[in-house]
Parts: structure tokens; C-alpha cells; sequence
């Protein structure tokens, strides 16, 4: 394995380094404790936004489905009672002709 190298004193700006490349530079010359300060930090805030999206797509899904359940309600229980009161009419009207 390759030892470490102290890239404190070494001048960096001949090389065509990417913003990615900088920020890993800098990451890794801070200090341990620091380093994961920052870790805990950057990962706390980013499971904190994805917590919030989560929530709010999961109360889209709920509202989602109340309208679902909403809607089929509205549209069967009328719908059978409709066809039920239909079905009694044309029985009774079969039954009087039958009777007749």
C-alpha cells in the first residue's frame, strides 16, 4: 500500500482537478474528529429531506386512496340502489301482469 501523503505543502494548482476531485481534497485533509462530524452532519440532513419526501408522498398515496374508496362510494351505492329500485319496479310490474 502506498503511504500517506502530507498534501498540505504540495501546490495543487497545476493540476486540472474537478470540483469533485477539490472538495475530496479538502474533505481529507481536515481532521479525523471533523471528518466525521461532517459525515454525520451531511447524513443527517439528507436523511431529513428524504424523510420529508417520503411523508409527503406517502400522504399522496393516503389521500389518493381516500378519494379512491371516496369515489367508488359514491358511484356504486347510488348506482345499486338505482338498479335495485328498477329491479322491484319490474318485478312487481311481471307479478301484476302475471296475476292478471
Amino acid at each position: 500500500m502506498f503511504p500517506a501523503i502530507d498534501l498540505t505543502n504540495i501546490d495543487l494548482s497545476g493540476l486540472d482537478l474537478s470540483v469533485f476531485d477539490r472538495i475530496a481534497l479538502w474533505y481529507g485533509s481536515l481532521p479525523a474528529e471533523v471528518r466525521t462530524c461532517l459525515t454525520v452532519a451531511v447524513g443527517a440532513a439528507i436523511a431529513y429531506v428524504v424523510f420529508r419526501i417520503v411523508v409527503r408522498l406517502i400522504k399522496g398515496i393516503i389521500a389518493s386512496v381516500i378519494a379512491a374508496v371516496l369515489a367508488f362510494l359514491l358511484t356504486t351505492v347510488p348506482g345499486n340502489m338505482l338498479l335495485s329500485q328498477a329491479y322491484d319496479r319490474v318485478e312487481q310490474q311481471v307479478t301484476t301482469s302475471l296475476n292478471q
